[in-house]
């Protein structure tokens, strides 16, 4: 957890790019079968204007599996932390994939906990945007699960929150030629004391 929040303050510190947080608080397994609430929290940027990197206090967990016994489903921690990629198209669909930071589990690499699945947004004016996603293992575990999950959860964009001025909220398609114009035009208007270009420079 402390790792986490390291985090937390590094990456919209140094980031010049869009950050978002999100919070997964809901969670159905296709092994438990019921649903479990949850807190995972993650937080990511914009490497452009489709795909976010990051990373969540999502635990990568595995089945405890000897021959001869049932499995006791989810009790080895692989990792603490996983990192994530997400690659949005503008209609609000998304791509994902996950993987432990490390392996604390002897035999099982993090290249076994690789986790793909894909998702819906939806958008808000308020800046709280809710999505429900759905991943699953990409190399079966021994006993041939899959380990799916179906998350919901809610994200925001903070990439304003360490500014004086409140932002404009930027959302996956902001960068059309619309957004650009106006951004130029705000840019070019006259003040009193010259334009506002010259922040810029």
């Amino acid at each position: 957890m402390k790792k986490l929040l390291f985090f937390l303050c590094l990456i919209p510190a140094f980031s010049f790019s869009q950050t978002t947080i999100s919070v997964n608080f809901i969670e159905r397994t296709n092994t438990k079968k019921k649903i479990t609430n949850i807190l995972d929290l993650s937080i990511g940027s914009f490497i452009n204007n489709n795909l976010i990197v990051g990373i969540t206090n999502e635990k990568a967990v595995a089945d405890y599996i000897e021959y001869g016994f049932n499995p006791i489903q989810d009790s080895l921690i692989v990792s603490n932390l996983q990192l994530f990629i997400k690659y949005y198209n503008n209609n609000g669909y998304f791509l994902l994939m996950k993987m432990p930071t490390s392996s604390n589990i002897k035999g099982i690499s993090i290249y076994d906990r690789i986790r793909v699945g894909g998702g819906y947004i939806f958008y808000s004016d308020h800046n709280l945007d809710f999505h429900v996603s759905y991943n699953m293992l990409l190399t079966p575990n021994l006993n041939g699960w899959n380990k799916g999950e179906l998350n919901l959860g809610i994200s925001k964009d903070i990439s304003n929150l360490h500014k004086k001025k409140k932002g404009v909220k930027l959302s996956i398609s902001s960068c059309d030629s619309s957004w650009l114009h106006r951004l130029i035009s705000w840019i070019n208007t006259p003040l009193s004391n010259g334009y506002r270009e010259s922040v810029f420079n």
